[in-house]
């Protein structure tokens, strides 16, 4: 992460925003993993105003990385001029306006959410990220499985909650 020189100022304006925040509405579904998350909409929604109110703003931009790769930069900037800075390097899943888009898209969101603070999604201890099935590839789950420690899934047991 960088940053600028000082940035006590926007270090006290983030706890305020902070401090207000309410998790982002998960209003949209994945159907191949059979779940919810907050979509670039509601994460925005969750934050913008309060930002606003406290002098602070959020720029978003894209580089082309390297070997199929794009680049989504966060910079969160106080009014005094102070800022801190993230990147994130996403993997291209098509060569084409689509498969950019849609990284531009989930950088985009999980960059605003981790630099501000957002609660946007559930946490899964980044099972559903490192499952693997036989050939290297990440496995759905299936609608009665969830993730536990070491990435397997496992069947939800009856009558027990899962979320």
């Amino acid at each position: 992460m960088k940053k600028s020189e000082s940035i006590c100022d926007l270090a006290k304006a983030l706890i305020l925003v902070q401090a207000s925040l309410t998790p982002a509405r998960r209003n949209s579904t994945n159907p191949y993993y059979n779940s919810t998350y907050a979509d670039l909409s509601s994460v925005w929604e969750s934050c913008r105003e309060i930002l606003a109110k406290n002098g602070l703003c959020v720029i978003q931009g894209n580089s082309v990385g390297a070997a199929n790769t794009l680049i989504v930069e966060t910079i969160l900037i106080h009014e005094s001029g102070q800022w801190v800075q993230s990147e994130l390097c996403l993997p291209l899943s098509k060569a084409d306006p689509q498969g950019v888009g849609s990284a531009m898209t989930y950088g985009r969101r999980y960059g605003l959410a981790a630099i501000v603070g957002i609660v946007a999604d559930a946490d899964d201890d980044g099972n559903a990220a490192s499952a693997k099935n036989g050939n290297g590839n990440a496995r759905p789950m299936r609608p009665n499985e969830r993730p536990v420690n070491g990435g397997q899934p496992r069947p939800v047991p009856v009558n027990q909650p899962h979320g």
